[in-house]
């Protein structure tokens, strides 16, 4: 899923999801901060050619630094990801690696075994948050679109470590799937030979 990936911000009451311009999976999450009250719902996925901006989003390139075998891909990436699970002393080298390697890079994100994701701030974005920070522990490690709505939490000025709570929200209005679900009955049509758009 690396490419250009788009975040559509909502205020916290903007449950009910309109046409977005959507082309393939969607992650949508819940984000908060303790006491503050700041919450925000993060939309990510990647825009239809042709579709116009959207508004109140949050733009970027995402790469899956596991996969990009070009160095130049990785070299212009606003956020890198890891699909692979990984325990958490591993997972936090991969990520201080990676970083380090690459001070383009704004955010770095890599799910961990046994739940939840681990997340490191770049020098390009700011440094906020201190080291790696296990984040988003109801967020499956099949969700790399988590990256991109940490980094748009991220340029709304928030740091990591303000982070309280990510969570997935339902599909659309009414007792859909979950982002996780969703992904899990797309794999499950895939795999039976049916085609999902």
């Amino acid at each position: 899923m690396s490419g250009l990936v788009v975040v559509r911000l909502l205020s916290a009451g903007g449950e009910a999801f309109g046409a977005a311009p959507w082309a393939g999976p969607v992650l949508r999450v819940r984000m908060g901060s303790a006491g503050s009250g700041a919450e925000v719902i993060a939309e990510a996925g990647r825009v239809r050619s042709g579709s116009r901006a959207v508004p109140e989003g949050d733009e970027h390139y995402a790469v899956n630094a596991e996969a990009a075998l070009e160095n130049r891909r990785l070299a212009c990436a606003d956020v890198l990801y890891a699909v692979r699970p990984r325990p958490p002393a591993a997972a936090a080298h991969w990520l201080t690696r990676v970083a380090a390697r690459h001070p383009s890079c704004a955010l770095a994100a890599a799910p961990v075994t046994g739940g939840g994701w681990l997340a490191l701030t770049g020098s390009a974005g700011g440094g906020r948050g201190g080291g790696p920070r296990v984040v988003a522990g109801a967020v499956g490690p099949d969700q790399p679109l988590l990256a991109s709505c940490l980094h748009a939490w991220l340029v709304r000025g928030r740091s990591l470590a303000e982070l309280a709570y990510v969570r997935p929200l339902r599909q659309g209005t009414g007792d859909g799937p979950t982002a996780a679900g969703a992904c899990a009955h797309s794999r499950r049509r895939a795999s039976a030979g049916l085609v999902t758009s």
